[in-house]
C-alpha cells in the first residue's frame, strides 16, 4: 500500500509538473486569475468580475500572439454577460435596462469580430500547420528562446489552438444567442430570429437558442434531460 501510495504521488508529480511546466509563462498570471473568476460570478459581483477581466486582458494584450486571439473573443464574451445579466433583472429601473443591453450589445459584437478572425486564420489549418505557426511565432519571442520547456509550452499551444477550432464556432453561437435576446426584449422579433437562426447554424446543439426561438413561437421551453447534460453530444 505504501509503495502504491508513493507511486501515486510521483505520478501525480510528474503529471501536474508537466501541465505547470507546459504553461505560457507570458500568460500565466491570465490563467490564475481565470481561477477567482467563476468564484467572483457564483457571488454575482459583477464589479470584481469586470475589474477581473480587465486584468486578465492586460495580460493578453502584452504579448502580441495573443493580442488577436479566440482569448480576447471569450474576454469579450464575458464581460457581455456580466451586462446581459444585469439588464434581465427583475428590480432593474428601464433607463439602465437599455444601458445594460447596450453595453452587452458592444461587447458581443467585439467578440464576434474577434472570433471571426481568429477562425479565418485559424479555424481550417491542420495540426501540422498550426504547429508550424506556433513554433515560428514563439521561438522568435526573446524572452522564450532560452526556456527549457519551449517544445512543452508550443506543443500546449498547439493543442489549445486545435480545441478552440471546435470551440469557438460554439462560443460564436452563444454570442448570436445573446445578440437574439437583446432583439426580443427590444420588440425587434425579426431580428431576433435571425440571430438564433444563425447561432443554431454554428451550433445545431445550442439549446439555449432553441428555447429562445420557442418563446419567439410561444412554443413551451424545453428542460435539458439529466442525461444529456451529463453526457452531451460529442464534438464534431
Amino acid at each position: 500500500m505504501v509503495i502504491l501510495t508513493v507511486a501515486g504521488i510521483y505520478i501525480a508529480s510528474v503529471y501536474y509538473g508537466n501541465i505547470n511546466r507546459s504553461v505560457d509563462p507570458r500568460v500565466r498570471q491570465a490563467q490564475i486569475m481565470y481561477g477567482r473568476y467563476n468564484l467572483y460570478a457564483a457571488e454575482n459581483d459583477s464589479e470584481k468580475v469586470l475589474a477581473l477581466l480587465d486584468s486578465i486582458k492586460d495580460v493578453y494584450l502584452s504579448v502580441a500572439h495573443y493580442r488577436n486571439s479566440y482569448e480576447m473573443g471569450v474576454i469579450e464574451n464575458n464581460r457581455a454577460s456580466v451586462f446581459l445579466t444585469k439588464a434581465l433583472s427583475d428590480t432593474i429601473i428601464e433607463d439602465r435596462r437599455q444601458l445594460y443591453f447596450s453595453l452587452a450589445e458592444q461587447h458581443l459584437i467585439q467578440g464576434i469580430d474577434l472570433f471571426t478572425r481568429w477562425l479565418d486564420i485559424f479555424g481550417s489549418r491542420t495540426r501540422e500547420e498550426v504547429a508550424v505557426m506556433v513554433s515560428e511565432d514563439f521561438s522568435a519571442d526573446k524572452s522564450l528562446k532560452n526556456n527549457k520547456d519551449l517544445e512543452l509550452i508550443i506543443q500546449n499551444r498547439v493543442n489549445a489552438i486545435m480545441t478552440a477550432q471546435v470551440d469557438t464556432p460554439r462560443r460564436l453561437s452563444v454570442s448570436f444567442t445573446n445578440l437574439g435576446i437583446i432583439r426580443r426584449h427590444e420588440d425587434q422579433i425579426e431580428q431576433a430570429y435571425d440571430y438564433y437562426s444563425k447561432a443554431l447554424e454554428l451550433w445545431d446543439e445550442n439549446h439555449a437558442a432553441k428555447n429562445n426561438m420557442n418563446i419567439l413561437f410561444d412554443k413551451p421551453v424545453v428542460n435539458q434531460g439529466i442525461i444529456r447534460k451529463l453526457f452531451p453530444p460529442a464534438k464534431k
